[in-house]
């Protein structure tokens, strides 16, 4: 593992040399109608993918009683629009080897296409008549229905996931965000197709994002957005709710009989555009994100062997902003790893990192991007990614500087702003012996 790791960081670091020295040609194209899009442009092969998104269209509006609302309507604007049926629209799809697919999460609803270049023309016909007239028919919605229920009834056998929908439900209490983004068993039974439909009259042209790479020109890709998002209603920008995390200092344990506990642990994290965000990734990959080498991999793992992976990460939303902590444990070795977090927390905020941690942190961070970036897809989702959070868009072409001018001292001093384990809300799915502080959670909302 150590060895693969190693090949890894270093084929990440030749690649580095060369985005440094060039970087991505992103290219901000607006069209007649006032559209505007991020584009690489890239003719090397014929392949094109483009990605949208609509800010703050995701589940946060989906409400107690409509659970689900916004998946389901990603699951089944793709099952048939216009004039075609669902069986007619997927295999004009599958016929042409076009990707079309829609998705959302909490803050955001959006979808892609991916397409070779001499399909184009159909694959965003295609598309255009998904956002403007899906059709929601009965059988498809009824298909995705069940197919939505079946997952959250398998889910409820993975304590992994239990312990993610617990946290959500205590970090995100009494706001949007803690509802099930999923759904509900019941409040999938109530969403129709009329809902559905008042569901996508919100999508507008206000809100959107647009992102393409691959076997276009900046003409054309103009052309595109007036006529395949151009027709779309104006629609309205939603209000941002910034809220702070709940049930700070609280743990919560929902009993299973099962050999080992999950752990989740959340505290405020850093919105993406906080000028110190670089410094906070460096000493988050010190501390927990990097896996093997990492502070945490090494003290519970390699010198205890209390589990097999231990990770922390940052988590930006549109609301809030959270730094996590992942792993599972044997039930009775629970409080020793609890305890373990809570002191290497509290040594990133007491002592300096060493040379080695903050210069394999600065080459990793500016050396992996190349390799993440290996596909008209990937890039196109960077792209995408920049603009929701916000970011310049020569972003990219400061990020290296910045992480290379973070020093040791400037990760003391984010650890001391950042990390707190007063902060801490610990999630416990399991049947630990010492738990004796914690919360009892007899069953877990918004899942029945």
């Amino acid at each position: 593992m150590r060895q693969i790791g190693f090949l890894l960081f270093c084929v990440a670091l030749l690649f580095s040399n060369a985005a440094n020295a060039k970087g991505l040609d992103i290219q901000e194209v607006r069209s007649k109608g006032g559209l505007t899009a991020w584009l690489v442009e890239d003719h090397s092969i014929p392949v094109i993918a483009l990605k949208f998104a609509f800010r703050d269209a995701g589940s946060k509006n989906d409400g107690i009683e409509k659970q689900g609302l916004a998946r389901l309507a990603s699951n089944t604007m793709d099952e048939g629009a216009g004039d075609l049926d669902s069986q007619a629209f997927q295999k004009e799809l599958q016929d042409l080897s076009i990707t079309l697919r829609f998705s959302a999460d909490r803050d955001n609803f959006g979808g892609n296409v991916k397409t070779l270049s001499r399909n184009k023309t159909r694959a965003f016909a295609l598309l255009k008549i998904a956002l403007m007239s899906p059709r929601f028919d009965a059988e498809p919605l009824q298909r995705m229905r069940v197919s939505n229920e079946s997952r959250i009834k398998s889910a409820l056998m993975d304590p992994d996931w239990m312990a993610a929908r617990l946290q959500n439900d205590k970090i995100f209490d009494g706001t949007p965000y803690a509802l099930n983004s999923g759904g509900t068993l019941s409040s999938l039974k109530t969403i129709t197709a009329e809902d559905l439909k008042a569901f996508h009259k919100t999508l507008g042209r206000k809100a959107l994002v647009v992102s393409v790479a691959g076997d276009m020109t900046p003409d054309e890709l103009s052309t595109l957005l007036d006529d395949v998002f151009g027709g779309m209603p104006e629609g309205n920008l939603m209000d941002d709710e910034p809220f702070s995390l709940k049930n700070a200092g609280a743990t919560y344990l929902y009993k299973q009989d099962i050999p080992q506990t999950m752990i989740e642990i959340a505290q405020p994290g850093l919105e993406r555009t906080d000028p110190d965000y670089e410094t906070a990734q460096v000493m988050n990959f010190i501390l927990g994100s990097s896996g093997f080498g990492s502070r945490l991999m090494d003290e519970v793992r390699e010198k205890r062997g209390l589990t097999y992976g231990i990770y922390t990460y940052l988590q930006t939303y549109v609301d809030t902003n959270t730094l996590q902590v992942s792993t599972s444990t044997a039930n009775e070795n629970t409080a020793e790893v609890l305890s373990l977090i809570s002191q290497e927390w509290d040594k990133m905020k007491d002592t300096l990192v060493s040379d080695k941690e903050l210069s394999d942190a600065k080459s990793y961070l500016i050396g992996s991007l190349p390799l993440a970036l290996t596909s008209t897809d990937s890039i196109a989702g960077l792209l995408m990614t920049l603009q929701l959070e916000r970011l310049p868009i020569d972003y990219l072409d400061q990020r290296a500087e910045r992480i290379n001018a973070v020093t040791k001292e400037d990760v003391q001093s984010i650890s001391k702003r950042l990390l707190n384990t007063k902060d801490f809300t610990t999630i416990l799915v399991g049947n630990p012996p010492d738990a004796k502080d914690a919360t009892i959670v007899e069953a877990l909302p918004n899942v029945e």
